[in-house]
């Protein structure tokens, strides 16, 4: 995605874990190409934007690639985390999952940005550590620890972690809906979050609870307890209990999204509607709900997308000219997803299904080395080089950031989902034996 539309001084992640290299059976390598295709894509755009920006200058206009990857990753986000819960068919597993699955390597990243940031590996084109992390980093963490933190006024401590905020959102909402036994409804939910993003566009305010720095700290504390408090009587064994925390949680998120984002509103709102109905896809292809009632959501959902994301810019306001960019990014996103739906019974090349095994690396990864390599350059101006020039380093930083995601990959992510697993065991015969 653009970096003009992340947090100032601005997948994807939470799918499930891709099988190793190779191994993925044909009804799931579909989803690892698509993840891996989005992200390099993401990696793409922003060094484009940051090293190429005449090229940048001419293409923004026609395909923003970024966004094409971004709403490629909520589509396979929607897709396939619902079905991972209801396989399991447990919250705890799922929110056990969830944590071992996100955090470890968000936090190594994270790590590695704060080292970049304190050895001046950056320059003022782009920094490894949001300005407010840098300020405030005790609340900064803590924000970011629930991953709501473009909803709470703290925005991510690396540029790229705006999306981790929709995810957690979407998780919060996909559990609740679980646990209330509604959560087949994909198809409604869809509708209703593209509906409303069209007939009130303009009705969402923007970070009203997050003017002042006292104002983010109290949010950022009463968001991290409700959401604990909700999400561990979701986890309660007693139907009273659950269903009260699937409820807390489910307001906090909404009210959040509604009231506190700091992109517009109808932003936010057809990223839901975008997840929603790669569920309701998902619900179909598994004779859930009828192929009409999904063609129907899917139709809504598209025809609201294009129509508020054409009309309506990133203040919120009716822009003069239809953005066609716009347009021609979502058609993309969702033609490709489409695309590699209908190749699902084929077993997808190795390299594909690689590159959807390391894509969260890829994604996290790429933000740290963009801005080293922006400091290693940063004696010449990037329009000096020639275009020839760039475009073999572009060829060569995507190089590094697969071979560091790989590293990552093997040493992190790998090793904490195994550790996630047992966890999951001994958490599920927990509360197997806990009284009901």
């Amino acid at each position: 995605m653009s970096l003009t539309t992340q947090a100032p001084a601005p997948a994807i992640a939470g799918s499930e874990a891709a099988p190793a290299a190779g191994s993925a059976k044909p009804r799931l390598g579909w989803l690892d190409a698509l993840r891996g295709f989005a992200a390099l894509a993401i990696v793409v755009q922003h060094f484009v934007q940051l090293v190429m920006p005449e090229v940048f200058a001419r293409t923004a206009d026609k395909l923003d690639l970024g966004s094409y990857g971004v709403f490629l990753f909520f589509l396979v986000s929607g897709y396939i985390v619902p079905a991972s819960l209801e396989r399991k068919g447990s919250v705890r597993g799922f929110w056990v999952s969830r944590l071992f699955r996100i955090y470890p390597l968000c936090v190594v990243v994270v790590g590695a940005g704060v080292i970049a940031w304190k050895l001046g590996a950056y320059t003022g084109a782009l920094q490894p550590v949001s300005w407010f992390s840098q300020e405030h980093p005790a609340i900064a963490a803590l924000g970011n620890a629930t991953m709501l933190h473009d909803f709470l006024g703290v925005g991510g401590t690396l540029f790229v972690m705006w999306t981790l905020s929709y995810e957690m959102i979407f998780y919060l909402l996909v559990a609740s809906l679980f646990v209330v036994g509604v959560h087949r409804r994909s198809a409604e939910i869809s509708t209703v979050f593209a509906v409303v993003a069209v007939a009130a566009v303009g009705a969402f305010p923007l970070v009203t609870l997050s003017h002042q720095v006292a104002d983010i700290r109290r949010a950022v504390v009463v968001a991290a307890v409700v959401m604990a408090v909700g999400i561990f009587g979701m986890m309660s064994r007693r139907k009273v209990l659950a269903v009260a925390g699937a409820v807390l949680t489910a307001a906090l998120a909404l009210g959040l999204l509604s009231a506190n984002g700091r992109m517009p509103g109808w932003f936010s709102m057809t990223i839901l509607a975008t997840m929603f109905a790669g569920t309701a896809i998902y619900r179909a292809e598994q004779g859930q709900i009828s192929r009409v009632k999904c063609a129907v959501a899917a139709a809504v959902t598209m025809a609201a997308i294009l129509y508020v994301g054409g009309r309506y810019g990133e203040t919120g306001e009716r822009t003069p000219e239809f953005q066609w960019q716009w347009l021609t990014t979502m058609l993309a996103a969702w033609a490709t997803f489409a695309l590699a739906m209908s190749l699902r019974r084929f077993r997808m090349p190795r390299v594909l299904t690689w590159l959807g095994s390391v894509s969260y690396s890829v994604y996290l990864v790429h933000a740290v080395l963009l801005c080293v390599l922006l400091k290693v350059i940063s004696p010449t101006e990037v329009t000096s080089l020639s275009l020839g020039t760039r475009t073999v380093l572009g060829i060569g930083f995507c190089a590094l950031v697969l071979a560091a995601s790989q590293v990552t990959f093997r040493l992190i992510e790998k090793p904490a989902q195994r550790l996630g697993h047992r966890v999951t065991k001994a958490v599920e015969r927990i509360g197997a034996k806990a009284p009901r």
